[in-house]
């Protein structure tokens, strides 16, 4: 069973304006090698920060995304 996930870069990874907080689907099993998020950003595992809540700024082209998906 998919789920949504909040991820975004690690702490030094980017500078602090590029850590928005991307949506995504985690797949059932295991961790993919390259996150793909909602608004396309393809953000590597070793590189992400993954939270089943999300915290800090979120970025509003998945935030779109996701609410247009709710909404239809």
């Amino acid at each position: 069973m998919t789920r949504t996930v909040a991820v975004r870069f690690a702490f030094g990874v980017v500078g602090e304006a590029r850590r928005e907080v991307h949506l995504t689907t985690a797949p059932g099993t295991g961790i993919p090698a390259i996150w793909l998020t909602f608004c396309g950003m393809e953000i590597p595992a070793h590189q992400a920060e993954v939270s089943e809540h999300p915290a800090g700024m979120p970025c509003v082209r998945c935030l779109a995304d996701v609410t247009r998906s709710i909404t239809s």
